[in-house]
């Protein structure tokens, strides 16, 4: 049993003289584990049924007709709980009338969640609850399929837990996740107590004190935001569907036409693989680990970018079908009685820090499918989006002069640094965008200017997702010797960035992690591995991870000053979305007009820390009655 010789028995509570008893018990605790089982696992059509609670010392199984009895000791402020996936758990304790936040302040969190916790140890790792107890305390625990599979292909999960047959093996099970959560978050705190933060700019010595300090408080945040949910237009989003359907037609047509095949299935790997590499003759690029050619989004976009029709039209037919059962039926079923969708945000989603979101996800929704989330009538939406973010932590940490100053001097980014690379006046190349934007007919210096603008943006975003030269070359339709000569002169137009990232390397294989402005580590174990393709990907992360997690960084805290901040919760702000650098807002329509909170929201995303950076961050807010008016 590893670090315990003996599990304690499971206490079932059913009655209410078994409830008062229990509660007696815990009411004196100032920390508990909490977990639910439920109905399934949609956050907005599911519930908990079951209640496991453990204090350490013990552990209970809390079953439907004793829940209510818990309720106040679940939402007393002054009794914090430990969840594993807090999100969820709140969530189905909220559907069924348990709020864990009730009567706590806007800066007060009181829910730890072990699986942020276990992200920031090791981001490498799965946090699995199940897993984790396995590895860290030598408890064995055994998969929920393993014990009810069978017998949930027969009837419903809500029979399965409830069959009294089953009584002692669902009290085992529920109680042990809490028992377990709760031993977790010893280990996992003092852990986290003991790793140093190296980063000179955090204000954090240690990684404890940025959890508490940042990612307890998000969780509530987080919460809150999925709870307040995105208003949707359901006649909106239904007249989207018949363009969509109409266009899917033409592209099967366009098919059907140049191949005389009048049954051809667009949808069939293998067909359009035989299309493809047999009968147009293109030679595959990459293939499976079973050895077949593969036809995917990359290889399709390699060859659309050299004008193959085919392939730009077979991209649009996946896209278009995408986005009909993805961006429009997929919304209708993931709408709720309250007509909002309540996406889940997942705050270990990527190892950056970055949020990741689903059902549905918001970071990936097309411009036509905004118009569709609306403010309800007395109120109004607003974005506001940082510009141009990931360049600006770029310029601070690399304090390279061209950015810097470009910056500073309210420059466009892309254009100052394409004239530094190809000594061109800056001001020819703004001038060309002006002329394209306005469908100008351009000359062939502007349209030179503006290859040169494509290729330093390119580039420039390239780096911080760690792009080499082929993607590069695919990106912009160019060989590789082409790529590596248009790297070549960036470099040399920009040699702080060059120098930052070189001695952000040699730092990170000191250290074997990289780390965000605030102190968050990214683990490169392969930094220093003889594969020289392991190496090289980790060379990427190291330049691509201190950028994405400070982009993360910021605007994290941004959420959480605006959340904490009492003048604009006064006037009725709410967050409803967060999607990359963008934070989207529904506020009464007074507030559009209230310079006070404007610019109480300009500081608070502006300023996020209590330091600046070398460059000053700017966010671009803009209002709509939907989403698509206030991007």
């Amino acid at each position: 049993m590893g670090m315990f010789t003996l599990l304690p028995t499971p206490v079932s509570v059913r009655t209410p003289a078994e409830a008062r008893k229990a509660v007696a018990i815990l009411s004196k605790r100032f920390i508990l584990a909490v977990d639910t089982e439920t109905t399934g696992l949609s956050l907005l059509h599911d519930r908990a049924i079951i209640l496991a609670i453990s204090d350490g010392k013990d552990r209970y199984t809390v079953w439907p007709e004793a829940i209510p009895y818990f309720k106040k000791l679940l939402e007393t402020p002054e009794i914090k709980l430990i969840m594993h996936n807090a999100k969820f758990d709140m969530w189905m304790l909220s559907n069924i009338g348990i709020n864990v936040n009730k009567g706590c302040r806007r800066d007060y969190a009181k829910v730890y969640d072990t699986m942020v916790m276990h992200a920031l140890l090791d981001d490498s790792a799965e946090h699995k609850l199940k897993t984790l107890s396995n590895d860290f305390l030598q408890i064995e625990m055994i998969p929920f399929n393993e014990l009810f599979g069978k017998q949930m292909r027969k009837r419903p999960l809500h029979d399965v837990l409830l069959d009294s047959a089953n009584e002692q093996v669902v009290s085992n099970y529920a109680s042990l996740d809490a028992f377990a959560t709760y031993y977790l978050f010893l280990l996992f705190s003092r852990w986290l107590s003991e790793m140093p933060i190296t980063a000179a700019t955090s204000p954090y010595s240690k990684m404890w004190e940025y959890y508490t300090g940042t990612e307890l408080l998000y969780t509530k945040v987080l919460w809150e935001i999925e709870m307040n949910g995105m208003l949707l237009d359901r006649e909106a989003l239904q007249g989207v569907a018949p363009g969509l359907e109409k266009r899917s037609m033409e592209l099967h047509k366009w098919f059907i036409k140049m191949t005389g095949n009048v049954a051809i299935n667009l949808n069939s790997d293998n067909e359009m693989a035989d299309l493809f590499f047999n009968r147009l003759g293109y030679s595959p690029r990459t293939w499976t680990a079973g050895g077949a050619p593969q036809l995917n989004e990359p290889v399709l976009s390699y060859w659309a970018v050299r004008d193959c029709a085919y392939a730009k039209r077979l991209l649009e037919y996946r896209d278009t079908n995408k986005h009909l059962n993805t961006y429009v039926l997929g919304l209708l079923r993931l709408m709720g009685k309250d007509g909002r969708v309540h996406g889940n945000l997942r705050q270990t989603g990527a190892k950056t820090g970055r949020l990741s979101s689903a059902d549905p996800n918001l970071q990936n929704q097309p411009g036509y499918i905004r118009n569709v989330y609306v403010a309800p009538g007395d109120s109004r939406m607003a974005a506001a989006d940082y510009a141009q973010l990931e360049m600006r932590v770029l310029a601070h940490f690399s304090d390279d002069d061209t950015l810097v100053r470009s910056i500073k001097d309210g420059l466009d980014i892309h254009s100052a640094t394409a004239a530094q690379m190809y000594k061109v006046p800056y001001e020819a190349i703004i001038a060309a965008r002006k002329a394209d934007d306005a469908g100008e007919e351009l000359s062939n210096d502007q349209r030179r200017y503006l290859k040169y603008r494509k290729g330093a943006k390119t580039i420039g975003f390239g780096l911080m997702y760690g792009q080499g030269a082929r993607r590069l070359s695919d990106t912009l339709g160019i060989t590789v010797p082409e790529a590596q000569a248009l790297m070549k002169v960036y470099f040399k137009a920009l040699p702080g960035v060059v120098a930052y990232f070189e001695n952000a390397i040699k730092q990170a294989r000191k250290d074997g992690y990289c780390s965000t402005l605030l102190g968050r580590q990214r683990q490169v174990p392969g930094i220093t591995s003889t594969d020289g393709a392991l190496r090289s990907s980790s060379e990427r992360q190291v330049k691509n991870s201190p950028i994405q997690g400070t982009a993360a960084d910021i605007t994290k805290m941004a959420m959480l000053n605006v959340y904490r901040d009492p003048l604009i919760t006064a006037a009725g702000v709410r967050m409803t979305a967060q999607v990359h650098d963008e934070i989207v807002f529904e506020m009464p329509k007074n507030v559009e007009n209230d310079a006070d909170v404007n610019q109480r929201i300009s500081d608070v995303m502006c300023h996020p820390f209590d330091f600046d950076l070398l460059v000053p961050l700017e966010i671009d807010k803009k209002y709509g009655d939907n989403w698509a008016e206030a991007k």
